[in-house]
């Protein structure tokens, strides 16, 4: 048996740190997108199925079968800069509910393609100042994702 060539995670690893986050208009491409540079948190990326249940009467134990499944809940989390014209504008499309693309692009060369249809936004719970900022949760739903991957650090 020939023996296996098996990296060590520091070969491939990335720590989540370049994260870049953009946004613009269903249909738009990620050149045209604005960057939130003051994203803090993304959630996880992706979707998962769901699952039917077709248990027959003949059958003795339960029987299941793929379905399209729900799309994933965001929140998107970003420090609260009311100066940044990119995230107040984005705070006024979940105001408006309106549906836009995000672009998540990954240190590691993934990048995913999401469009959520928007549904509001507040200021995180105010409490003691020690150890926090102010920042703000947007909400929406994912519609669809498509992801590709570059090689990592292209273009940077």
């Amino acid at each position: 048996m020939a023996e296996e060539n098996i990296k060590s995670p520091s070969e491939y690893a990335s720590l989540p740190a370049g994260t870049r986050v953009l946004y613009g208009p269903t249909g738009g491409t990620v050149a045209a997108a604005q960057l939130l540079q003051s994203a803090m948190g993304i959630g996880a990326t992706g979707k998962k199925g769901a699952y039917l249940k077709v248990t027959r009467l003949i059958d003795t134990e339960p029987k299941y079968m793929s379905d399209m499944g729900e799309g994933e809940d965001k929140t998107l989390v970003f420090i609260d800069d009311t100066t940044d014209t990119a995230q107040e504008a984005l705070l006024a499309s979940a105001d408006a509910k309106e549906t836009k693309v995000f672009y998540m692009q990954f240190p590691n060369g993934r990048q995913a393609e999401i469009e959520l249809v928007l549904n509001g936004w507040m200021l995180q719970a105010v409490d003691s100042p020690d150890g926090k900022v102010l920042q703000v949760e947007v909400y929406g739903k994912q519609n669809r994702i498509k992801w590709t991957t570059t090689p990592a650090n292209a273009g940077a």
